[in-house]
């Protein structure tokens, strides 16, 4: 197996259109997400003739991500009270997207791992004693970097697959209640449902790949 066949370049591309992101964030105050979870992954088919498929099940599947989050405007430029709580968040994941089913009395499963870059805007509340509460939008923007099909006793790559294998948006919300440990750290449970945008095909049908995610995480705040 190839390396290069899979490091695309559009891959190559959100990646480095996240480095000026991270860096102009550099002067204020900001903090790093690990966090780890499961995807519930709904899988949605309509064919050109608006039939939809029901028959996929949603099957889990590993959820990693690394993001940083800071303060959208410097406390100090500015004496809105919002703004002063607005953070920006960028990042990079890995997902697993997974479906299982039967069609016309055979069984089928889906297995995708895609690779992105994960954008949000939201605002923390304190709720006292250590615990606060982090809510926004997020945009996710991912690449199939490795995928199959099995239908029946037959295995296919989703490599080439214009369902699976393009670059692939996903617009959502995410929830995070953290308890904080210490000055540097803390602790988080989230929960974060997403919808894919781009659904329609060339051939006129559409498919849609909805997560939600569920873990934890740490918090590192460097800066307190």
């Amino acid at each position: 197996m190839k390396t290069t066949k899979y490091l695309t370049t559009q891959i190559t591309f959100l990646l480095i259109c996240l480095i000026p992101i991270l860096r102009c964030h550099e002067i204020v105050a900001q903090d790093w997400n690990y966090q780890m979870g499961l995807n519930s992954s709904r899988f949605t088919y309509s064919s050109p003739n608006g039939a939809i498929l029901n028959s996929f099940l949603p099957e889990a599947g590993v959820h990693l991500s690394l993001t940083r989050n800071a303060v959208l405007i410097d406390s100090s430029k500015t004496k809105n009270k919002l703004l002063r709580r607005l953070a920006f968040q960028t990042g990079v994941s890995i997902n697993q997207f997974n479906s299982l089913g039967e069609n016309q009395f055979i069984p089928f499963s889906y297995s995708s791992t895609f690779a992105g870059i994960k954008l949000g805007l939201g605002m923390k509340s304190l709720l006292g004693r250590g615990y606060t509460i982090q809510y926004g939008a997020i945009l996710q923007i991912n690449k199939l970097i490795i995928g199959s099909q099995k239908t029946g006793n037959l295995i296919y790559n989703l490599q080439g697959n214009n369902q699976f294998d393009r670059i692939q948006w996903q617009m959502g919300g995410e929830i995070k209640l953290a308890k904080r440990v210490n000055d540097q750290t803390a602790l988080f449970l989230f929960t974060s449902p997403a919808w894919q945008m781009n659904t329609s095909q060339n051939d006129g049908s559409h498919f849609a790949i909805n997560p939600t995610t569920f873990g934890f995480g740490i918090q590192y705040s460097p800066l307190k």
